[in-house]
């Protein structure tokens, strides 16, 4: 049981918004989306994922984004070990979507939500590492629920009367002319726009300008392509890019859309950390062990000016002709690396056979889908030899190439194991 003056300071603090960590300090953003952190210029250089926030620091970034209050307060959450490390906090609230149990043409839940919205405000609000309210993410849809945006505008006016020292968005999964167009009528409140984007992120500027978007924006999720827009196998599993590949592609679009300031705050790459979506390795900049891939390279050079001083290995092809059509069970084919490292490297190869994850993991945290250790009849170097499961099914030929220097990359081919 808590004693008398430590009950009496929480209660205090909670009804008052006092912070216990440290004083607040204030957001702005002015019309043309230049901010101010504390009155000093501030460009996100940030990431959003459960990933090592040591890690972020170490390789240039200061921002990291979270998608609800999990984990979020007291000594050892992420609001306090962020601000040890001198980054920032974006701090994501939940939003129900419309559904079966919640709907935005109902009062009493609206109400509700935002009972519970203000709740977290008053609790986080001062605390120094705080940088700016994420009202919910990707709740709008198609973008033509009307009520939904009646009660974002009213959210982002409730939480602008209860913390005016830190701005207010949602994150969209990209932004469409339909959605731009219901947020410039309908939620003037909003301080700006989290735009939530993949393989268009290259495209963003100049779509933002051709649809009539002139209010601050910041690219709130950015990274791989994502599977949904992916070439895909004749039996219909996406492809994924190898690791260097994404590198490439990543550069390239942060240099189009995110590098240049005007309008734009800066941006989340996505993940930082490992998930399991689709595959283990499509969306994740950390395998499981912490071993950085190519792209965290790249965030270092677009957030430092520099590169890091030992890179990743490069992975310049995967050949795998099992990707090519279906197979019979039993069935022994080839497959051939080609990697590099700039460093000089001594680089070690790990071959693996894994079923189709069907399934969308939440945050990383559903384990692989099986293992089939057997099927790998020969891969100790950057050949491998490889027997089809006796089940039928899809499965993954995935490769991870090591530098011993806590570095990977990575690439897979999926094939298929046709039924009798």
């Amino acid at each position: 049981m808590k004693d008398r003056p430590t009950a009496l300071l929480l209660s205090l603090a909670f009804a008052f918004g006092t912070a216990l960590f440290g004083e607040s300090v204030p957001v702005t953003i002015s019309k043309e989306g230049s901010w101010q952190r504390g009155g000093k210029p501030y460009f996100i250089k940030g990431a959003g994922g459960y990933g090592s926030l040591e890690e972020l620091k170490k390789h240039g970034g200061n921002s990291t984004r979270t998608w609800s209050d999990r984990d979020v307060g007291g000594p050892d959450g992420i609001l306090e070990r962020a601000h040890k490390l001198e980054l920032t906090v974006c701090f994501g609230i939940w939003l129900e979507p419309e559904c079966n149990w919640f709907s935005y043409k109902k009062p009493e839940d609206c109400e509700k939500q935002k009972q519970r919205v203000l709740k977290t405000i008053i609790e986080h609000r001062d605390h120094p590492a705080l940088l700016c309210w994420g009202i919910g993410n990707e709740v709008e849809g198609d973008g033509e629920n009307e009520a939904f945006w009646h009660q974002l505008n009213h959210l982002a006016r409730v939480v602008k009367e209860a913390d005016p020292a830190h701005p207010t968005f949602t994150a969209v999964a990209g932004f469409s002319k339909k959605k731009i167009d219901a947020v410039n009528r309908w939620v003037p409140e909003l301080d700006f726009i989290g735009i939530n984007t993949y393989a268009a992120l290259g495209r963003l500027r100049e779509s933002l300008q051709a649809d009539g978007w002139k209010r601050p924006w910041v690219v709130t999720e950015y990274g791989a392509r994502g599977f949904w827009e992916s070439p895909r196998t004749s039996w219909g599993v996406a492809k994924e890019q190898t690791s260097s590949e994404k590198a490439v592609q990543l550069r390239d679009m942060y240099k189009r859309s995110i590098e240049d300031s005007s309008g734009c705050g800066g941006g989340y790459a996505f993940n930082w950390g490992w998930k399991q979506e689709y595959t283990g390795s499509w969306f994740s900049l950390y395998s499981r062990q912490q071993e950085a891939v190519t792209a965290v390279d790249v965030l270092e050079e677009m957030w430092t000016g520099k590169g890091p001083k030992n890179r990743s290995p490069e992975l310049i092809r995967l050949k795998c002709p099992a990707a090519d059509k279906p197979m019979a069970a039993g069935t022994h084919f080839k497959a051939e690396t080609l990697a590099h490292d700039a460093d000089g490297d001594p680089l070690t190869y790990t071959w693996i056979v894994l079923a189709e994850d069907p399934h969308q993991s939440n945050e990383g945290r559903n384990p692989e889908p099986p293992s089939f250790p057997a099927a790998i009849l020969m891969g100790e170097g950057p050949q491998a030899e490889i027997a089809a499961p006796s089940k039928p099914g899809n499965y993954r030929l995935y490769l991870e190439v090591r530098d011993g220097k806590n570095h990977l990359a990575t690439a897979n081919a999926p094939f298929q194991v046709a039924a009798k």
